[in-house]
């Protein structure tokens, strides 16, 4: 990446040059999208990537250090310094990395831009800080940065992209602009109290949207208290979520849900995500096609966790450990398999449909389409592209735009009254592949739940992390995510997504509305069963009595996306975890907590201390709750170091277990349980 301007590549592995010839083709596009939005970013020779300081390891280093440290590794003269100024001007940087301050800061590329815009002048102006060479940047990204190479680039395109984003929307200067708008709301609405006192109450969310757009919401109030937080709740990710992959059988009627809502069948759509699973992620022209739509796989960038939890802005280390743990949980294969299945099942259908005109559609992918901004006309420019090919099938993908030819959509332009310059004629045809792929991408999200910015925003409240009300927001939204998110897409969309605007509205239209919400209740619920089902049998537990109706309230609660909580709701007052409703609500780190605190209570009255803190200790150890070694180890060791510390516990666990669920063990662990401290 330093050399590729120059392009003397002398010496290095060929692996090594093609892919730092595709990261920089990729943050040249997110560099030139930025400036046409309305920064002004030049090149920087030897760039690598944006550049990340971890303020806890900064000041880990006191100030002389760091100066010592960065003084021969910089280029003092494309810095401008002064020979007698150099450790002066070390020690201010220092001075503001070590605070945090820089995290407000985006500057990252040369030239100064003195517009009006607040986004935009961030974006553009130059770094303060100018490396030596390639080995220099590398040394200084691994002692103060934050995580490894392949983050810091994903983080910086995300981050270039969101900027442009806001750019193109709220203009260079996002706050000041909706502001402005808000206020011209405000005196538009003067002479009408109630409307004006609903918009009030409406515009609180603005802001909070905004903060998680624009990244606010990740700067810390208190970079080591959101460290040690984030660290914590890593932590009850990785120790309570091993069986998070028998909780997601209800994405299969989801999935079908909104293939049905585009106009498609429930049942074929049940059908492709089984096929899916089975036939697992794509390969060659296949994968290529998935990449082309943007559906880029969750485990490159580490955000499965966040279908669970208010997002975490984790440090390298937690961020890997979470990764992996998705990984051998199975969720990472699930999620990407499904949604890389979702976005390919949507541009094969498109391409099938290329021989139809707009008024040959199916009203429900009209409609659809139409969302994101697809008419008629631009249609008729879509299916003008070539269909790619894989695997025998047509695919619309955003890159079929290449083909249409310039005269079509010259003669879109010339029909909307305006110049068709070479610049619009390639400004459409970006407009085309953004909207065709927001499509692809935001449908996709419908399809297999992932966590987005107005669930965060919801959740979040616009609160830092390293603060008390942030850091509480956190630890309470912690697996929460997935039921916000059940509400907002799939159960808004069938209420709301055939044309109306309230519950009433949606109960009179007939438009579909009930059929759909019917489906999705029906089919989840059945799914719901399943999950816990699998979950049962995954503790060694025979199945919940199907002819209870409490079993079939509590399987409406799971697959419905209130997951954890359907186990306690109906008739069972502990979770899956151990905890109470409580607790369950609070975050399972209370939860902990309260297991800790019952220990020490324990401790202090000599009462049968040794179990509980062996039971806590087990239930909040990383990586040790996966579904398919849990059984195994429960039997071979956990049973029977429990009940050597606490006699009578098996026969206990077994009467609770009948009382409470009506279930019984298909091997009790009474009768099997190994005498290890015999």
């Amino acid at each position: 990446l330093w050399n590729v301007e120059t392009g003397d590549f002398a010496g290095l592995m060929p692996e090594a040059v093609d892919i730092a010839k595709a990261v920089h083709k990729w943050q040249e596009v997110a560099r030139a999208e930025a400036n046409k939005a309305g920064a002004w970013i030049g090149k920087v020779p030897g760039y690598v990537v944006r550049q990340s300081h971890d303020s806890h390891k900064i000041r880990k280093a006191n100030r002389a250090e760091f100066v010592d440290f960065l003084r021969p590794r910089v280029d003092t003269a494309r810095m401008q310094l002064e020979s007698g100024k150099v450790d002066e001007v070390l020690g201010d940087i220092y001075d503001r990395l070590a605070s945090g301050n820089h995290a407000k800061l985006e500057a990252d590329e040369p030239l100064g831009f003195t517009g009006p815009g607040n986004l935009a002048k961030r974006l553009s102006q130059s770094r303060e800080i100018f490396f030596k060479d390639a080995d220099a940047w590398f040394e200084y990204n691994q002692r103060f940065g934050v995580g490894n190479l392949r983050e810091a680039v994903l983080r910086g395109l995300d981050k270039r992209g969101r900027d442009t984003a806001l750019m193109r929307k709220l203009g260079t200067n996002p706050r000041a602009n909706l502001d402005r708008v808000v206020n011209d709301i405000y005196a538009g609405l003067q002479h009408d109290a109630a409307r004006s006192e609903a918009f009030k109450n409406a515009i609180g969310q603005f802001g909070y949207m905004l903060d998680e757009l624009d990244g606010s919401v990740n700067i810390p109030g208190h970079a080591a208290a959101a460290r040690i937080s984030g660290a914590v709740r890593t932590i009850q990710a990785t120790s309570k979520l091993g069986g998070a992959l028998l909780s997601s059988f209800s994405d299969i009627p989801l999935y079908a849900a909104e293939m049905s809502y585009q106009g498609r069948g429930f049942l074929s759509g049940m059908a492709e995500a089984f096929g899916a699973l089975v036939k697992g992620r794509p390969k060659d022209e296949a994968a290529d096609i998935a990449s082309s739509l943007g559906a880029f796989f969750d485990s490159m960038i580490g955000d499965i966790g966040s279908r669970f939890s208010a997002q975490d802005d984790l440090p390298g280390t937690m961020s890997r450990l979470q990764r992996q743990f998705f990984k051998l949980n199975g969720l990472t294969w699930w999620t990407d398999t499904l949604r890389t299945s979702a976005s390919m099942t949507m541009s094969h259908h498109l391409g099938l449909q290329r021989g139809r005109a707009w008024d040959a559609l199916d009203e429900d992918l009209r409609r659809v389409l139409s969302l994101y901004g697809i008419d008629g006309p631009r249609w008729e420019l879509l299916r003008t592209g070539a269909a790619k090919m894989a695997d025998g099938r047509e695919y619309l993908t955003p890159d079929s735009l290449n083909d249409v030819p310039d005269q079509r959509l010259a003669d879109y332009i010339a029909a909307s009254g305006e110049n068709a310059t070479p610049t619009r004629i390639e400004n459409l045809r970006d407009e085309l592949k953004t909207q065709l792929r927001s499509y692809v991408l935001d449908r996709t999200d419908f399809a297999v739940l992932d966590s987005d910015a107005r669930t965060r925003a919801f959740m979040l409240r616009g609160s830092r992390p390293g603060t008390v009300p942030g850091e509480l927001l956190r630890f309470i939204g912690q697996f929460k995510s997935f039921p916000m998110m059940f509400v907002f897409r799939p159960l808004q969309r069938e209420l709301y997504g055939r044309g109306s605007d309230t519950l009433a509205q949606a109960l009179r239209n007939g438009n579909g509305e009930m059929l759909g919400l019917a489906q999705l209740m029906l089919w989840t619920t059945l799914f719901g069963y399943g999950a816990m089902s699998a979950k049962d049998l995954a503790k060694g537990r025979t199945p919940r009595d199907p002819t209870d109706y409490g079993t079939w309230a509590a399987a409406m609660a799971q697959g419905g996306g209130l997951g954890i909580y359907g186990d306690f709701l109906f008739g069972e007052m502990k979770n899956r975890f151990g905890g109470g409703p409580i607790e369950t609500l609070a975050g399972p780190t209370a939860g902990s907590v309260s297991d800790v605190l019952d220990v020490w209570g324990r401790l202090k009255s000599d009462d049968d201390w040794a179990a509980a803190a062996f039971k806590t200790t087990i239930n909040n150890t990383p990586f040790i709750n996966l579904f398919y070694t849990r059984i195994a180890l429960d039997y071979l060791f956990l049973y029977s170091a429990q009940e050597a510390m606490n006699p009578g516990y098996l026969h206990r666990l077994e009467k609770r277990v009948e009382q409470e669920n009506a279930q019984t063990f298909l091997v009790r662990p009474s009768q099997n349980r190994v005498e290890v401290f015999e």
